[in-house]
């Protein structure tokens, strides 16, 4: 297992180097540079290019480039063109706020999704069976900002039960804490829910109809046992997948869930930096979140070596 972990570590290394290469470069052609955003409309080019060599910005691409690496390897992705504030230091606030709803989002969608997913398989063409589905499609087809409106609706607006927006730190105490992120990760994990149990059935399915699961049948292998201990370890396999992808839509929908729940994360922060032309702080988080959903294929690779021997290295 080791092997496998180490190996990946070694392959995400390129992939987190070539994201900032291309991060860098695209954030040249920014519409918005920060010498004219921080001046205004009002400033005339020469001042605009006098700021500009006053901020270091005249210099060769290259060497800005390997001096940002640099010291971004260090923890370091300097200071804010329009805040003057230290990048790592925003990003260290708001960081911990956007993925604790992408992980709570991606925990309801796993402890819901793989159940209903089961369930389905296992009824099929019953009217449990229908209804599921039926829910199931519903929620695929819903946006998850439209979703997230219908919950305020229901549950802050007409139940009162939780508040509507705002985020409370979890230092005012955990339920506070919990009842101000219950809504935001409803809205972001009830999506991905459903494709998870879409996929979840359609895996079972394959494994309950499969000649092994009829041989162990044939054999007096218990019901509850060929489900759990056999046909579900098989299945999660095509799943695991699929959980993969969602980390990283989860991620860019915890961004638009932000703005919808009135949430201090990275979701205000990108768009305030894009309005801004505010690149240090750009570059940061695009590099930021690629690392997360490196680290999230890390996981799935290594729940891949964890029910399937055959992908571990030699």
């Amino acid at each position: 297992m080791w092997k496998l972990i180490i190996s990946r570590l070694i392959a995400a290394i390129p992939v987190v180097v070539m994201v900032a290469v291309v991060t860098f470069i695209l954030f040249r052609f920014v519409p918005v540079q920060a010498p004219a955003a921080i001046l205004g409309d009002s400033a005339t080019p020469e001042a605009v290019e006098r700021l500009r060599q006053e901020m270091g910005l005249d210099r060769p691409q290259l060497v800005l480039f390997f001096e940002w690496v640099t010291n971004a390897l260090r923890g370091d992705f300097g200071r804010s063109y329009i805040t003057g504030l230290e990048v790592s230091g925003e990003i260290a606030q708001r960081l911990p706020i956007t993925l604790t709803l992408a992980l709570g989002g991606m925990a309801i969608a796993i402890l819901l999704g793989v159940p209903v997913g089961v369930t389905a398989a296992l009824y099929r063409n019953s009217i449990i069976d229908r209804t599921l589905t039926s829910i199931v499609s519903i929620l695929l087809a819903m946006p998850g900002f439209w979703l997230g409106l219908l919950l305020v609706l229901a549950f802050a607006v007409e139940l009162r039960w939780l508040p509507a927006a705002g985020y409370t730190p979890i230092s005012s105490g955990l339920w506070p804490w919990a009842r101000s992120i219950i809504l935001p990760c409803l809205a972001l994990g009830l999506g991905a829910t459903a494709s998870i149990a879409r996929h979840t059935r359609t895996s079972m399915l394959q494994q309950l109809g499969s000649q092994y699961a009829r041989a162990l049948t044939a054999r007096g292998c218990p019901r509850g046992k060929l489900v759990m201990h056999y046909c579900l370890k098989n299945a999660m396999m095509p799943v695991l997948a699929v959980i993969g992808m969602l980390s990283a839509l989860m991620l860019s929908g915890a961004f638009v869930i932000e703005r919808v729940f009135s949430v201090p994360g990275l979701g205000s922060l990108i768009l305030d930096s894009i309005n801004r032309g505010d690149v240090p702080v750009l570059q940061a988080v695009v590099v930021v979140v690629a690392v997360f959903i490196v680290l999230m294929n890390l996981l799935v690779d290594i729940g891949y070596g964890k029910l399937d021997p055959k992908v571990r290295p030699e």
